[in-house]
C-alpha cells in the first residue's frame, strides 16, 4: 500500500447512518368507510350502554371487516380473533458511498481528483421481542440481544385489500464493518471491523400501505400477520406509497478525520416519499401451509437530503501538512490522551456549509419480500425475509443503503 493510502487507511473512520423511514398515504375506499362507522359508533357511546357496549360494537365491526368482500373459498378468518407472536429478527444494514475528493488538499500539488468508495456494514444483530394483534391491528415491540444496540417498535393494520405500517428502528454501534475501496496510485482495496471514538447513531422511521386488486382472493395478512388464513393460491398486482425518514450522523464526538474523508459531511438527514406497484403470490401447496412472495418497484416523488458539514483543527493541519511535509500534523500523536484529542478532534461547522438542502432526481426504491407459514390449529409458524434498497445524491457524493431482514415468529391465536 502506498504511503498516500496507508495515511487515508490508518486516519479513516467511519460513518454514521441514520436511517429514516417511511410514511405511506393510506389507500381505498375502505379506511375511509371504516373512519365514518367508527364515528358512528363512538357517537352512541352514551347513548347505548357505556364503553363495554362499545368495545364490543368495535370488535363486531372489525370482525365483519377482516372478511368483507373476501370470497371465503379462498380466505378464511378465524374463530379467536387475538393473535399473540413471539418474534426473532436478524438483520444487517450495508451503506456504500461514493465521494470525490480533492487530492491536492491531502497529499500534494500533484495529485487529483481521488474517488472513493467507502462501504461500511454493520455487523448482524439480532432482536427478540413479542407482537399483539386483533385481527390484523396490532403493535410490538423488540430489543437487541447481540450486535448493535437499538430496538424496534410497530404498529400495522391489515384489512382485506389493504393495509399500514408504522416502523421505528433506532440503533447504534462503534465497531462496524468498514470496506476501502479508491482509484489512485498503489491503492489496495480492503475491508476490517473499525473501532469509533464515537459511535454511530441510527434513527429509521418508515410508514407504509398498500392496496391489492385482487383483494377478493389474495391477502397480504396471512402471510405476514396471520390473522386471517389463505386456504387456496391466488395473487394480486398491488400500488403502494412509502414515507421514509432517515438521520445518520457521525458528529458528536472526535471523528473528525473520518468527517474531513468524507468531504466534512458530519451529519445526513434523508427524506423521500416514493409511489410504485408490484405484484405478489400465495401459494397454497397443501393445508396449513403458505408460500408468499411479493416484489416491488417505487419511484421516488420527493427525495430531499440535508447535509451539515464541519471543520476542525485536523482539517487545517491535515490541508497544511501535505502542502508542507515539514510542519503541521503529527503522526505520532497520542490519540488515546483527552486533550490532544480535543485539541485536533474537535469540530465546528463549516463556515458558509452549515446545511445545505439538495433535491435529488427521480430514483428507483426495491421492495422484497419472502414468507412462509404454517398453521397448526390455534398455533401458526412464520418465517419471512425483506430486502430495501435506497439511494440518495448529494453534490460529488452518491450512495446507496441496502437493509435487510429476516424475522422468524411463533404465534397463538386467543
Amino acid at each position: 500500500m502506498g504511503t498516500g493510502a496507508h495515511e487515508l487507511y490508518t486516519r479513516f473512520v467511519i460513518l454514521r447512518k441514520q436511517y429514516h423511514c417511511v410514511f405511506l398515504i393510506t389507500m381505498g375506499k375502505r379506511i375511509y368507510i371504516s373512519i365514518l362507522v367508527l364515528m358512528t359508533v363512538c357517537g352512541n357511546i352514551s347513548a347505548k350502554g357505556g364503553i363495554g357496549n362499545w368495545i364490543g360494537k368495535l370488535g363486531t365491526f372489525i370482525d365483519s371487516m377482516s372478511v368483507s368482500g373476501v370470497d371465503r373459498r379462498y380466505i378464511d378468518s378465524p374463530e379467536k380473533p387475538w393473535q399473540l407472536i413471539v418474534q426473532g429478527n436478524a438483520s444487517q444494514s450495508d451503506l456504500k458511498m461514493k465521494a470525490v475528493l480533492d487530492g491536492k488538499a491531502v497529499f500534494a500539488d500533484e495529485w487529483g481528483d481521488i474517488f472513493w468508495e467507502p462501504r461500511i456494514k454493520t455487523a448482524p444483530s439480532v432482536y427478540t421481542g413479542i407482537w399483539a394483534g386483533y385481527r390484523g391491528y396490532g403493535l410490538g415491540y423488540s430489543k437487541n440481544v447481540s450486535g448493535d444496540n437499538g430496538s424496534i417498535f410497530k404498529l400495522g393494520a391489515m384489512g382485506g385489500a389493504y393495509g399500514v405500517n408504522f416502523r421505528i428502528h433506532k440503533f447504534q454501534t462503534d465497531e462496524p464493518i468498514l470496506k476501502l475501496k479508491g482509484y489512485m496510485p498503489e491503492w489496495e482495496e480492503f475491508e476490517y471491523p473499525y473501532s469509533l471514538t464515537s459511535p454511530i447513531k441510527v434513527r429509521v422511521l418508515s410508514f407504509d400501505g398498500y392496496y391489492l386488486f385482487n383483494g377478493k382472493h389474495f391477502s397480504y395478512a396471512a402471510a405476514y400477520d396471520q390473522s386471517v388464513i389463505q386456504k387456496r393460491s391466488a395473487g394480486s398486482f398491488m400500488v403502494g406509497a412509502m414515507y421514509y425518514h432517515s438521520t445518520i450522523a457521525y458528529d458528536e464526538g472526535y471523528d473528525a478525520d473520518f468527517i474531513f474523508y468524507m468531504n466534512d459531511i458530519g451529519r445526513m438527514k434523508q427524506y423521500q416519499v416514493s409511489l410504485g406497484g408490484g405484484y405478489a403470490y400465495n401459494y397454497v401447496p397443501c393445508r396449513g401451509l403458505l408460500i408468499s412472495a411479493m416484489g416491488m418497484l417505487m419511484l421516488t416523488a420527493y427525495n430531499r437530503l440535508d447535509v451539515w458539514r464541519y471543520n476542525s483543527r485536523f482539517r487545517e493541519d491535515e490541508i497544511r501538512i501535505h502542502r508542507d511535509p515539514d510542519t503541521g500534523f503529527d503522526d505520532d500523536l497520542d490519540l488515546d490522551d483527552e486533550e490532544t484529542m480535543k485539541k485536533y478532534y474537535s469540530l465546528w461547522p463549516l463556515e458558509g456549509h452549515e446545511k445545505t438542502i439538495t433535491h435529488s432526481r427521480v430514483i428507483p426504491i426495491i421492495d422484497a419480500r419472502l414468507s412462509v407459514t404454517y398453521n397448526l390449529g390455534d398455533c401458526f409458524f412464520n418465517a419471512n425475509a425483506v430486502l430495501n434498497d435506497y439511494r440518495f445524491k448529494h453534490e460529488r457524493n452518491s450512495g446507496s443503503l441496502t437493509e435487510w431482514q429476516v424475522n422468524a415468529s411463533v404465534g397463538l391465536r386467543l
